[in-house]
């Protein structure tokens, strides 16, 4: 705000002149003839330019004002900042407490225009309450009429606030004070809004934390160690970049010893893109029966391209791994290469085999094979890993990842997910988390299980 002017410059007039623009105010109203006329003979008239500020909140009154032309704007401090309450002109007084007694400032006043003013110095009044005592009665009734006022209202804003931390907040609370005219009427009304705002912004709060419970929920649950059978290790997790995303998981056995698994990455972030996800999920699912991969492939995007209005799309590898020999066929529909981290050492990328689902109805998609040695690890992932930024804006990128995959190798499922993610989160550096993050690893362990597999 700009600073405080160091005085303003006060011009005398005729008292008769200033008396007719003192009377019609509250403060002045009941005056007799002598008395105003005695108050306007100590005030002249004063300017300030637009953006003064001419008072500021906390700081010790000398002087009120009397708006003549023009406008200004009345703010308050709060914890967030300073909030505008009023708009007053022409006839108002404002500063009165300030000038005639010795509380601070419970505002600060900024000129909205050119100003012309009549200005009231507290040590005029203060001498001319001693001079003529009908003035200091008069002054003293009206300043006590008023802060009985308006500690009554600012007891029950005082309510109205704790009653909206106790997220007990009603409106009715403040009807009464909204419905009266000035400042504090207007503060009211203003609180009244951020009430209303905070109560919204919990609502949605709330909302998406449900949603982000159900979005959890569809989510498949941890394999058991029966229907891991000791064949394979499997572990995943999404994290949102906001309480809802657009990316999933998926896996799930079509028979004993086929089970499908699943990343996919929605276009968009939050709403929006969660439905899409959940819709995605509902149709790979529904789909799963067929098995012709090629044939399931084109009817799932063109489940998901038909009637989408909203122009979505999803990148998703797919793939279906028997578990008795390791051949994995997979459909990479525009998604990340995934990781097949071998054994024996080294890494391999499974490219993709079509575009993302959702775009084009009538759109064929091919189908790829690799065989899984036992000891092999098949890791899947959203772009939100390779995609998320540091302070400095730099990128975590393709050979951050693959160096994380090669100091979590051989630690099984978990640990590589937990290995990566902890890289990923090393990088950002408490940057935001700018993307949805979902990884899965599936550890391959042979046909029989390493437990049976390693008896003579």
């Amino acid at each position: 705000m700009p600073a405080l002017p160091d005085a303003a410059p006060v011009l005398k007039a005729p008292p008769e002149e200033i008396a007719q623009i003192l009377a019609p105010t509250t403060m002045f109203a009941r005056f007799d003839e002598q008395s105003l006329l005695a108050v306007a003979a100590e005030c002249g008239f004063s300017t300030y330019y637009a953006g003064t500020t001419i008072m500021r909140e906390g700081d010790p009154g000398s002087f009120a004002l009397v708006i003549v032309e023009g406008e200004v704007d009345v703010f308050v401090e709060l914890p967030t900042g300073p909030v505008h309450v009023a708009s007053v002109g022409r006839n108002r007084l404002v500063g009165e407490l300030g000038a005639f007694s010795e509380l601070p400032r419970t505002a600060t006043i900024i000129a909205k225009t050119y100003l012309i003013v009549v200005r009231i110095e507290q040590d005029s009044m203060l001498r001319l309450s001693m001079q003529y005592p009908q003035i200091g009665v008069a002054l003293v009734r009206d300043l006590a009429r008023e802060v009985a006022q308006m500690n009554h209202w600012l007891a029950r804003l005082k309510f109205a606030a704790e009653a909206l931390q106790r997220d007990q907040y009603d409106a009715a609370l403040l009807d009464e004070l909204t419905a009266q005219t000035g400042e504090l009427a207007a503060f009211a009304r203003t609180f009244h809004g951020m009430a209303a705002e905070i109560r919204a912004k919990q609502t949605r709060r709330e909302e998406m934390r449900a949603a982000a419970e159900i979005q959890q929920s569809i989510l498949p649950a941890p394999l058991t160690a029966e229907e891991a059978a000791g064949r394979l290790d499997l572990h995943a997790e999404m994290h949102p970049a906001r309480e809802i995303g657009g990316d999933f998981y998926d896996f799930f056995f079509i028979d004993p010893d086929r089970i499908a698994v699943t990343v996919a990455d929605v276009s968009g972030k939050g709403t929006p893109a969660s439905l899409f996800m959940a819709v995605s999920r509902t149709v790979m699912r529904s789909i799963a029966s067929i098995d012709d991969m090629v044939r399931a492939m084109a009817q799932a995007n063109r489940l998901l391209a038909t009637q989408n209005t909203a122009c979505m799309f999803v990148t998703m590898f797919h793939g279906v791994l028997d578990l008795r020999n390791g051949v994995l066929r997979y459909c990479n529909a525009g998604h990340n290469p995934p990781y097949l981290l071998r054994a024996g050492g080294g890494q391999e990328t499974l490219a993709a085999t079509g575009i993302p689902f959702g775009i084009m109805e009538d759109m064929p998609y091919r189908t790829a094979d690799a065989v899984l040695k036992p000891g092999d690890t098949l890791f899947l992932f959203s772009d939100g890993i390779t995609e998320a930024f540091n302070p400095a804006g730099e990128e975590f990128g393709n050979d951050r990842l693959e160096a994380a995959l090669e100091e979590a190798r051989g630690r099984g499922a978990n640990d590589m997910v937990a290995g990566v993610l902890k890289a990923t989160s090393a990088f950002a550096d408490g940057a935001d988390q700018s993307d949805d993050i979902t990884s899965l690893a599936l550890v391959y362990n042979g046909g029989t299980g390493l437990a049976e597999a390693a008896q003579p």
